[in-house]
C-alpha cells in the first residue's frame, strides 16, 4: 500500500509540472542603462531609441529574449483564444520613457505577446525585421513566408497615456511571379488602401482602391494582442 501511495504521489507531481505554464518576469520599472533595465536571464536583441513622448528626450524601446526555451501558448485566428502550443524562446517588448532631468529611464509598458517569436517565420527565420521610433511613434516590422512571403508593419502612437495603434501595412507576394497583394491602413483617418498586382511591375501592373475601415475603436498593445490575431475583415488578418 505504500508503494502505491509513493507512485500516487509521484504521478499527481508530475502532473502538476507538467500543467505550470510559463511566467514572464516583470521587467525593471525603472534605470540608468540598459543593462540595469535587462531581467536576469534574458537578452537583448533589439533597441531603439527616439522621442516617443514629445519631451525632447530620446526614450527607449527594447525587445528583450528569454535565454531559456520553453513551451509558450500563442495567440492566432481571433485575438483571445490561445491555441497553438509552440517550443521557443519568448520574447518581451518593454518601452521607457527618459526623465529629461534625471536621465533614469521609466517604464512605460511591458508586452510579453505583440513581439513574434524566433520560429515564427517559415522558411524565412527569424521575422523580427525592425524596430524603430520616428516622429514620435514606435515602428514594428515583421517578414516571413517561403515562396509565399509576408511582410507586416505596425505603427504604435504614446496618446491619452496609452499606446494606440496608428497605421499597419500587410503585403503578401509571391517570391518567384511578383504576384501580390498590398493593404495599407490609415486608423486614424479609417481609411484603407489595396494595391493588387505584380511587385516587379507596379506601374503598369498593380490596380489601387480604397474604402472605408470600420472597427469600433482604435486597438492598443491590450487589446491586439500579436500580429496574425485581428481579423479586421472577413478572411483578411492584420
Amino acid at each position: 500500500m505504500k508503494v502505491f501511495y509513493f507512485l500516487l504521489l509521484m504521478f499527481f507531481a508530475q502532473f502538476s509540472f507538467a500543467q505550470k505554464t510559463f511566467l514572464f518576469p516583470k521587467v525593471k520599472p525603472q534605470g540608468a542603462s540598459i543593462e540595469q533595465l535587462t531581467p536576469v536571464n534574458w537578452t537583448v536583441i533589439e533597441t531603439a531609441n527616439g522621442d516617443l513622448n514629445s519631451d525632447g528626450t530620446e526614450d527607449l524601446a527594447i525587445i528583450f529574449e528569454s535565454n531559456k526555451i520553453t513551451d509558450e501558448k500563442r495567440t492566432y485566428g481571433d485575438n483571445h483564444s490561445e491555441i497553438i502550443e509552440e517550443t521557443q524562446k519568448p520574447r518581451i517588448l518593454a518601452i521607457y520613457f527618459k526623465d529629461k532631468a534625471t536621465g533614469i529611464y521609466r517604464l512605460s509598458t511591458q508586452n510579453n505577446d505583440f513581439i513574434l517569436r524566433e520560429k515564427e517565420g517559415g522558411k524565412l527565420g527569424d521575422p523580427l525585421n525592425q524596430i524603430g521610433i520616428k516622429d514620435q511613434q514606435l515602428y514594428l516590422r515583421f517578414q516571413g513566408g517561403a515562396e509565399w512571403r509576408w511582410e507586416m508593419g505596425y505603427t504604435f502612437k504614446f496618446e491619452n497615456k496609452d499606446w494606440f495603434l496608428t497605421s499597419a501595412i500587410n503585403l503578401y507576394f509571391n517570391q518567384n511571379t511578383g504576384d501580390m497583394t498590398e493593404r495599407v491602413y490609415d486608423f486614424k483617418t479609417r481609411e484603407l488602401f489595396t494595391t493588387v498586382g505584380n511587385l516587379h511591375r507596379r506601374d503598369v501592373a498593380n490596380r489601387k482602391t480604397s474604402e472605408v475601415l470600420y472597427f469600433s475603436q482604435l486597438r492598443t498593445f491590450k487589446t491586439f494582442k500579436k500580429p496574425w490575431a485581428w481579423e479586421i475583415m472577413p478572411n483578411v488578418y492584420l
